[in-house]
């Protein structure tokens, strides 16, 4: 059984998405040790990488609003709306799909590999910033179904998780129907709100068990949110402060793998400091 890491990194004019899936690469290789697959619209070369580069013309992406820290934000194009296409890409019988601003900094993924699940995600989650409400975090809409997080995920080659997938493009196809249907809080399409409404469907429309839920909470920071260092495993964020739109709070990590939303701040960092080979 092969096995390996999908990322999909389409760039806007703003955010270069395929540095930081060189830098989210370096980390699989050295916490997980298992190949990497870029999915890209542009010529990536491998740099001892990535196992494979993946061309796929780009969709047409949609604006959406950007935040840099708490006093500046910017609206660009946001394109990662072909992650449904990881069934049919992924070279891997095993394949865990992860955004490329998910900052590896354990081995913990590596319990997806070789288990009986056909299908893992995370559902649960913690803001580093206790003190901010995550409630959209929780639910799709205050009165609507499970939120389940797009940003990792891993799954079998099965006839089943293809069904899933071809689910995921249905409903994306369809998304002023399930936006109305489902009272999301966002009319633009979102990957984490497909893969929950997809996930409800599966299960009968109720709370069954077509998926599994990765036995850990999903740690993030916002795009409000500044990451100030990186060594090794260690991380140290300024985060939002609660009552001071200039004033942040330090906050440091140490073998925990968090979604780094504020992904011009990674990048800063990156260009000050080269992350990887």
């Amino acid at each position: 059984m092969t096995k390996g890491v999908l990322i999909f990194a389409f760039n806007n004019e703003t955010i270069d998405y395929v540095k930081l899936a060189k830098l989210a690469a370096s980390r699989v290789a050295q916490f997980l040790k298992v190949p990497v697959t870029l999915v890209t619209d542009v010529q990536v070369d491998k740099e001892n990488l990535f196992d494979n580069v993946i061309l796929l013309a780009k969709e047409l992406g949609q604006k959406r609003l950007f935040h840099d820290g708490s006093l500046k934000n910017f609206v660009d194009e946001w394109n990662n709306l072909s992650r449904h296409t990881c069934y049919d890409l992924s070279p891997y019988d095993e394949t865990l799909v992860i955004d490329c601003d998910y900052i590896i900094n354990s081995d913990f993924l590596n319990c997806c590999w070789g288990k009986t699940s056909d299908f893992l995600i995370f559902k649960d989650s913690f803001d580093l910033a206790s003190w901010r409400n995550i409630k959209e975090f929780n639910h799709i809409s205050e009165y609507s179904i499970d939120f389940y997080w797009a940003t990792v995920f891993y799954f079998r080659k099965t006839e089943k998780n293809q069904l899933f997938f071809n689910l995921v493009e249905y409903i994306k196809d369809n998304w002023s129907y399930y936006v109305m249907m489902y009272q999301t809080l966002s009319s633009n399409y979102r990957n984490d709100i497909a893969y929950s409404i997809a996930i409800h469907m599966f299960n009968g429309f109720s709370k069954e068990n077509f998926i599994e839920i990765f036995p850990a909470k999903i740690a993030y920071v916002l795009d409000k949110d500044h990451i100030l260092s990186f060594e090794d495993n260690k991380m140290t964020f300024l985060l939002e402060h609660p009552s001071s739109a200039n004033e942040y709070i330090v906050s440091k990590t140490e073998g925990m793998d968090v979604h780094v939303m504020n992904k011009l701040s990674l990048l800063r960092l990156m260009d000050n400091k080269e992350l990887y080979v």
